[in-house]
């Protein structure tokens, strides 16, 4: 007969899973800058400010090499939407919750596919025509600044998309939730679109589009209104370390509002379901964390290549009437630096619920195969068994 144990003595949760301590807004917002310190801000600022540069230069020195990084950059770029598709479409039910944040539409795979056939679009789009500017520049050379310029961004894109993806797991400083008993949301810490509302959207893009107009113009200061790849390393090295602040912030921004959102709802579940500060480093080779190299990394591409494009299609136009009314430089820089953060701003906050849902789609589709028992081996056939 077993003895019970003692009342009076155990019945109050252990320390170890007391419910968390829920973050204020400043503390969450600063750790969430430390997360993002290494695989956002310092990885920016050698992919902007070293890297994307000598592309840049190729373009105008050596246009066959540039030409091979740019056709290997897009032939990566349409492989690793294959394998994203393939990714999703391995798994669609769990796919369609993630991405709608819903278990109730798993069923329904028409926003999911639309949307990644807009990015597929998106992406290529952007990859063929920075492709296409530098074989062009090579019979007009009035091309070169703007296939440089497109060349850069092409890069940027991709190699930091994929590198901070790559180093995601290796930090974590903050987190959503009590992991430890209480009841979760039937759809977990996903969100559906009403959840991001244009409230949270707009705020996303007016912080974006502040931080870009900022970041702009400091490296324009920096690099005295010349290109990257016009200045000297180390001024575009300081032009990249801005760059990769910015990013940090704007990611920063982006997760608090998100993070903030998704404590919103599990607390319709249980109470304790907070933000908080939680220190957590995890192998990136492990296979659940390589699959964040699929949708994760085509939206982040996607988040940077596309508005990037588009600004640098609507600043070229503009920047000849710009120079024959006569603007000074400054105006004409200040000018091209709003213009870019209204494109990044407006889009960035417009395509915040998207975003999400992509992220989530990844996320809950790699969750499951991480889940996923392996196979049992077959018994033994009892005619061979001694």
């Amino acid at each position: 007969m077993t003895t019970p144990p003692p009342t009076g003595t155990g019945s109050a949760p252990s320390p170890a899973h007391a419910p968390p301590k829920e973050a204020g807004a400043l503390s969450f917002f600063a750790m969430q800058n430390v997360r993002h310190a290494i695989p956002v801000a310092a990885v920016r600022t050698v992919v902007q400010g070293v890297v994307a540069p000598e592309l840049a230069r190729a373009v105008a020195t050596h246009p066959n090499a540039a030409i091979a990084t740019q056709a290997a950059l897009t032939a990566w770029s349409a492989g690793r939407r294959i394998l994203s598709q393939r990714h999703s479409e391995a798994n669609p039910t769990k796919a369609n919750a993630g991405f709608t944040g819903d278990i109730t539409r798993e069923g329904n795979s028409l926003s999911r596919r639309a949307w990644q056939a807009v990015q597929t679009v998106g992406i290529a789009g952007g990859d063929l025509a920075a492709l296409g500017l530098t074989v062009a520049s090579r019979f007009q050379p009035e091309l070169v600044p703007v296939a440089q310029a497109a060349a850069a961004l092409q890069l940027v894109s991709h190699l930091q998309a994929q590198v901070r993806e790559g180093l995601r797991p290796l930090i974590n400083t903050v987190h959503v939730g009590n992991e430890h008993g209480a009841p979760k949301p039937a759809d977990g810490r996903n969100l559906r679109s009403q959840d991001v509302g244009w409230s949270m959207r707009g705020t996303f893009g007016a912080a974006t589009a502040g931080i870009d107009l900022l970041a702009q113009m400091a490296m324009q200061h920096t690099l005295g209104g010349a290109p990257a790849w016009q200045a000297s390393r180390g001024l575009a090295v300081g032009a990249g370390a801005i760059a990769g602040a910015a990013n940090m912030l704007t990611s920063s921004v982006e997760d608090h509002l998100v993070e903030t959102a998704q404590a919103q709802r599990m607390q319709a579940a249980d109470p304790s379901h907070v933000r908080h500060l939680h220190w957590e480093s995890k192998n990136p080779f492990k296979r659940e964390e390589l699959e964040r190299q699929f949708e994760r990394v085509d939206a982040r591409v996607f988040n940077t290549l596309v508005p990037g494009m588009i600004a640098l299609g609507l600043t070229q136009a503009m920047r000849p009437a710009m120079v024959d009314a006569g603007w000074h430089p400054d105006r004409r820089q200040s000018a091209e630096a709003g213009l870019h953060a209204a494109v990044v701003g407006l889009m960035g906050g417009a395509l915040l619920a998207l975003t999400v849902a992509a992220y989530q789609m990844n996320d809950t589709v790699r969750k499951d195969n991480n889940k996923k028992p392996a196979t049992p081996k077959p018994p033994a056939d009892p005619g061979h068994m001694v």
